[in-house]
């Protein structure tokens, strides 16, 4: 067997481990009656956090060249959530097995208008399209779809976390068909991680993908906004609100961190 899809493999048998993650106080494998706790949203208005992703996916559609090619992708983004001003950005650092280069790349979406920019810094090159496209961030509340499968801890019981999870049915409209989790913090609704399993159609490529992120260094308030969602000159339109700016972080590789609990208006 090829390596490649031998890693792929190894990804989607450890898919029960990834969704219990931790021994569970509230057994749910197969109860899909537990009422579970109130559907929460993110506790504040403006916050950073980051990310760290790990997925195995295979091409369906695209060029011949990378058609039902296993991939394995490592990625650190560093986010801002700002629900006042409607806007979420990231900056992302994408690693691949298998010789292909880093990519560094920003996204800065307007909640309103329902579009994003795609800026690669380097290339000095930005690309707008429709935010249900290029899927890279966490819903701000559970959904109203989601099932509760469980209460988990962390630690010695330190951190108690709650999971949603739904599956995404395939359709017109939601084309990609896929089962989906989310843990958030129980006291808090600080998300903790995410599983998504499943065919995805988004970022311009059709892909088979198990993927899964967890999230660390959750800080309220936005320290620089103008690193996370200023628009460089090589973009052909200017940021709705709260423009200007480089386009590139203060520091090498990510926005510069903020001071915590910073807030901006």
């Amino acid at each position: 067997m090829d390596h490649r899809v031998a890693m792929l493999a190894c990804l989607i048998a450890l898919l029960p481990a990834i969704i219990a993650q931790t021994t569970t106080e509230t057994p749910y494998a197969g109860n899909t009656t537990a009422a579970g706790p109130e559907r929460c949203c993110f506790p504040a208005n403006q916050f950073t956090i980051s990310k760290s992703t790990s997925s195995g996916t295979v091409r369906i559609d695209g060029p011949l060249l990378f058609r039902h090619q296993p991939l394995a992708i490592l990625e650190e983004a560093y986010e801002a959530y700002d629900y006042d001003n409607g806007r979420i950005a990231s900056y992302m650092i994408r690693r691949f097995l298998g010789g292909i280069p880093e990519q560094h790349l920003r996204i800065v979406e307007d909640l309103e208008e329902e579009t994003v920019w795609i800026i690669y810094p380097y290339e000095e090159k930005c690309v707008k399209g429709k935010a249900a496209n290029y899927p890279f961030h966490a819903d701000r509340c559970v959904s109203e779809y989601a099932e509760y499968l469980g209460t988990s801890y962390i630690d010695d019981k330190a951190v108690y976390t709650d999971t949603w999870g739904f599956l995404i049915p395939g359709s017109e409209e939601y084309p990609s068909n896929a089962y989906y989790s989310i843990t958030y913090g129980k006291d808090s609704c600080v998300p903790h991680g995410t599983l998504f399993a499943g065919i995805a159609e988004g970022w311009d490529v059709k892909q088979h993908l198990v993927s899964t992120s967890g999230y660390y260094n959750y800080e309220e308030g936005i320290d620089d906004p103008d690193a996370y969602f200023g628009l460089p000159d090589y973009c052909e339109e200017k940021p709705r609100k709260n423009g200007g700016g480089s386009g590139r972080p203060g520091r090498p590789g990510r926005p510069d961190r903020p001071s915590k609990g910073r807030r901006t208006d």
